[in-house]
């Protein structure tokens, strides 16, 4: 998959690790790097997402009506405190991407985790 031009706010699968660093797991996840980044380096940044919200104050909920292409087999958060970097080269498949709006709320998020 790593010869398809990858876009911030699309939403992918691939293995995540898991935040003690031990294991990973496929699962959905959103784009956060800019296609520039992502045209010039074999990784990008991505957000997790997870259907086990625990209502975190850096989630950000979302749904199939956030979605812009594609869709959600099940009511999800984006784990805006839970930045990774993943090699391209594991990504599995595209979902789809969501809505400039909602990926607007995910960017405010992550003014307020890293104050800027």
């Amino acid at each position: 998959m790593n010869s398809l031009s990858f876009e911030q706010g699309e939403i992918i699968t691939a293995p995540i690790l898991f935040s003690s660093q031990i294991g990973a797991k496929p699962r959905p996840a959103l784009i956060l790097s800019s296609k520039r980044y992502n045209q010039a380096s074999d990784d990008i940044v991505v957000l997790k997402i997870t259907s086990k919200g625990k209502d975190y104050p850096f989630d950000v909920q979302l749904t199939d009506k956030d979605m812009a292409e594609g869709e959600l087999k099940y009511e999800s958060v984006i784990q805006a405190d839970f930045p990774v970097v993943i090699e391209k080269q594991i990504i599995m498949q595209k979902i789809g991407k969501i809505k400039e709006q909602k990926l607007g709320e995910v960017k405010q998020k992550l003014k307020e985790l890293f104050n800027l």
